[in-house]
């Protein structure tokens, strides 16, 4: 009875010294992603992609500490630590509701919308002839002052047309229209800002004829003050259709299969950093050199646990964590749920409203803002 009880013993040890050892593991491997986005990946990366499991390593982190908790054991204090040290991630990923309290609209409020429209569904990815139509009735339901598209689509054509349709729907006499890709002379892929209030002056950023892949920016003249507002849809990693088919099911075909599509996804993963890293670096200095309060709207194509968004949100406001609720979660398609669409903003402003309207009419929902200004009347 007592080898019995030894045995059981030594088990238990055993089991609890495994358990110890997985713990620590996550633990550091969650210290090092709270670490990566300070740090440029354009040498190192591979180590970017590991940021984006941010949120199930804050899961398995948390049970740790649930069940060393249960066990009145001091090793709970571990992944707590851990936690704590990077306390900044978690309201970039989680804020509850009760935290969040909405101001009164201000008579010196301005509505500001970002949403990558997905081409207006062009291509009918949707399986829904209407989607166009749909995005346009919410567009004229919301009527922001200021709209930032991504994934912009414009056709020469009547049957696509679209820029002097925006602007009487949303009521914006003013706009800046920019393309990346041209086709036969008729149908132009971009990026586009509409605006109710003037625009005095236009640019360029990280401009590649050929890419859909850019970023621009607009002064807007709002009551007698000059803001600047950043457009950018960064790079994507452009995953082709195969890769998507991978990634749903990686172990549908031979180790062959197997082996080449977790290649093609290392591949396309590399590019996409590698080109998103020079985007930011350049976007980031533009901003440091600007003289006029800032908005920076627009497609990151990075969670907010990477160098893109450590980098571009220096020194500015995150809407979602002023006045965000939930997950935050933006992208709706086919890859990993992230937020990933943002709107940041200098001191010059305060967000009094947040929200994201969560119709699947694009890949990606919406994000809508009401900002109150410093402006005296």
């Amino acid at each position: 009875m007592a080898e019995q009880d030894h045995k059981t013993a030594k088990g238990h040890r055993i089991l609890r010294t495994s358990i110890l050892l997985l713990n620590m593991i996550a633990a550091i491997i969650l210290l090092v992603v709270q670490i990566i986005p300070r740090f440029s990946p354009k040498s190192f990366w591979f180590f970017e992609p590991i940021a984006y499991t941010y949120p199930f390593l804050l899961i398995i982190n948390i049970g740790f500490i649930i069940y060393w908790g249960l066990l009145r054991n001091r090793y709970a204090f571990i992944s707590l630590f851990i936690i704590i040290l990077g306390y900044d991630k978690l309201e970039l990923f989680y804020r509850p509701s009760f935290l969040v309290f909405e101001e009164p609209v201000a008579k010196n409020s301005i509505k500001v919308m970002s949403y990558n429209v997905r081409l207006f569904d062009l291509y009918n990815w949707s399986g829904n002839k209407q989607t166009r139509s749909k995005i346009f009735d919410l567009l004229s339901k919301e009527t922001p002052d200021i709209t930032c598209f991504q994934e912009y689509y414009h056709s020469d054509k009547p049957d696509f047309s679209n820029n002097d349709t925006l602007n009487q729907i949303l009521k914006s006499p003013y706009r800046q229209v920019e393309y990346g890709l041209t086709l036969y002379n008729d149908f132009h892929w971009g990026l586009a800002t509409y605006s109710r209030y003037p625009i005095v002056n236009k640019g360029l950023l990280f401009f590649n004829e050929g890419s859909t892949n850019f970023g621009m920016f607009c002064d807007i003249l709002y009551k007698g003050d000059t803001v600047r507002v950043y457009n950018v849809h960064l790079q994507s990693n452009h995953f082709k259709k195969k890769d998507y088919e991978f990634i749903a099911n990686p172990d549908s075909g031979s180790k062959e299969d197997m082996m080449n599509g977790a290649l093609s996804i290392i591949k396309h993963i590399k590019k996409g950093v590698i080109k998103r890293t020079e985007q930011v670096d350049e976007l980031t200095t533009h901003i440091e050199t600007c003289k006029y309060p800032v908005l920076v709207c627009g497609d990151f194509n990075d969670p907010p646990y990477s160098y893109a968004y450590n980098s571009i949100s220096h020194n500015l406001k995150d809407c979602f964590t002023e006045k965000g609720k939930g997950f935050g979660i933006s992208y709706n398609g086919s890859f990993l749920p992230y937020r990933i669409d943002y709107i940041l903003h200098s001191n010059y402003f305060e967000c009094l409203k947040y929200s994201m309207i969560r119709k699947k009419l694009s890949d990606h929902y919406p994000v809508i803002v009401t900002l109150k200004t410093n402006h005296k009347e």
